[in-house]
């Protein structure tokens, strides 16, 4: 494991955002601290807040017992469930509750982004929420003549306090709230989004190794 932790200290952790970067728009409170932030990156903008409770992540690993019904019960069930009654025996054995791996879901991701506004609600609110809708939508025909050349929305990075980071990821969902409190422009000047991530693919061990995921190699 001491390769991965190699790997791992290479991977680039630090928010701060470099010239070359997206534009940053969101959370500019300097009182706290970036292990308390987070950051969604994509490759036209960088959106920064505070993740609250209610943030999670999902791992899911798929197993059956394909085996369940094969047993000469099964296959002749009016003699077998006949034998089983009256002699109290089952051809049923360990091995039909054997499980059988079939893949792991890809990974999911639930953030709770706390926005608030502290000198211009425009930039630290109303930017965030409209990149986030950019973020998450596609870039296709409208004339409905089923041209080619559409895009589709691009995998964003998601930055949980430096130490959690996850690339490639898919916007599944948004939910905005609007009964918040607004400036004399009508701006909100703070919001709370629950935003909804899923990886590309499941996540495997080379990603692992590759700096993937969590931020501490073991």
């Amino acid at each position: 494991m001491a390769e991965a932790q190699k790997v791992q200290e290479k991977v680039k952790v630090s928010p701060q955002v470099e010239a070359s970067s997206p534009p940053l728009v969101g959370n500019t409170d300097t009182r706290i601290s970036n292990h308390r932030k987070c950051w969604i990156d994509s490759p036209d903008v960088t959106v920064c807040g505070i993740y609250g409770p209610g943030t999670s992540q999902e791992i899911v690993a798929n197993w059956s017992s394909p085996f369940e019904n094969f047993s000469l019960g099964e296959k002749f069930q009016k003699v077998g469930g006949w034998i089983q009654a009256k002699f109290n025996v089952t051809s049923v054995t360990q091995f039909n509750t054997q499980q059988v791996w079939d893949g792991n879901r890809p990974t999911q991701f639930n953030l709770e982004l706390k926005l608030y506004a502290l000198r211009d609600a425009n930039q630290e609110v109303m930017k965030p929420l409209a990149a986030l809708e950019w973020m998450i939508s596609p870039d296709v025909s409208i004339d409905g003549g089923g041209s080619i050349g559409g895009k589709i929305a691009a995998a964003v990075n998601l930055n949980i306090g430096t130490k959690v980071i996850y690339r490639d990821l898919c916007i599944d969902s948004i939910s905005i709230p609007y009964d918040k409190e607004v400036d004399s422009q009508g701006n909100f000047v703070r919001c709370t989004v629950n935003v909804q991530f899923t990886t590309l693919t499941m996540i495997t061990k080379d990603m692992l190794r590759k700096g993937y995921g969590f931020k501490a190699a073991f």
